[in-house]
C-alpha cells in the first residue's frame, strides 16, 4: 500500500512539474515575441532570427508561437536551437539556464553586432547580456541594462523601459 501511494505522489509531482514547465516555456515565449515590437533593431531585412542555446522546449514553444505573427509586424520569424559556436548572424540569442555560465564569454563573442542576448537567469546583465529572465513570486518578469542593450545598436521604447526592470 505504501509503495503505491508513494508511486501515485511521485506521478503527481512530475505531472505539476511538466505542467509548470510548459507554462514557464509559454510565459518565455510571451516575453520574447513582446520584446520584438517593444526594441528596434537597425537591420529589418529578411527573417528575424532567434537563436536559442540549450532549452529545446522553449524552441518548440516559440516556433509555434510566432508560427502566423511577425516580428514588429513586418518581418517573418526563424527560430533556430543551436550550439554556442554557432551563434553568429542571429536578432535576439537566448542564453538557457544550463549554458548561462558561459554568458560572458558569449557575450565577448557576439562582440558589438546588433543581437540581442537574453539569459534565462538574473542578474546577468553584469556580464553583458541585455535581458536577464527571472521567476519573481511565481511571474516572469525581465531585468535589462540600457547601456549593454544600446551598445549592440538596439534601440529601446518609453514601453519597454516601464515594463522591465533596471539593472
Amino acid at each position: 500500500m505504501k509503495r503505491l501511494y508513494f508511486l501515485l505522489l511521485a506521478g503527481i509531482f512530475l505531472y505539476i512539474s511538466n505542467n509548470t514547465l510548459a507554462q514557464d516555456t509559454k510565459f518565455q515565449s510571451l516575453i520574447i515575441y513582446n520584446l520584438t515590437k517593444l526594441l528596434d533593431w537597425p537591420d529589418k531585412s529578411g527573417n528575424f532570427t532567434i537563436k536559442i542555446i540549450g532549452n529545446t522546449e522553449l524552441t518548440k514553444e516559440l516556433k509555434e508561437f510566432t508560427n502566423e505573427r511577425k516580428a514588429g509586424g513586418k518581418q517573418d520569424f526563424d527560430i533556430q536551437k543551436v550550439e554556442i559556436g554557432n551563434i553568429d548572424n542571429c536578432h535576439i540569442l537566448f542564453i538557457g539556464a544550463q549554458d548561462c555560465a558561459n554568458t560572458e564569454s558569449i557575450v565577448k563573442t557576439v562582440g558589438s553586432k546588433p543581437v540581442l542576448v537574453i539569459t534565462e537567469k538574473p542578474d546577468l546583465t553584469s556580464k553583458g547580456a541585455g535581458i536577464s529572465l527571472d521567476k519573481m513570486d511565481g511571474v516572469w518578469k525581465f531585468q535589462y541594462s540600457e547601456e549593454n542593450i544600446k551598445k549592440a545598436g538596439i534601440k529601446i521604447s518609453m514601453d519597454f523601459k516601464e515594463l522591465g526592470i533596471p539593472k
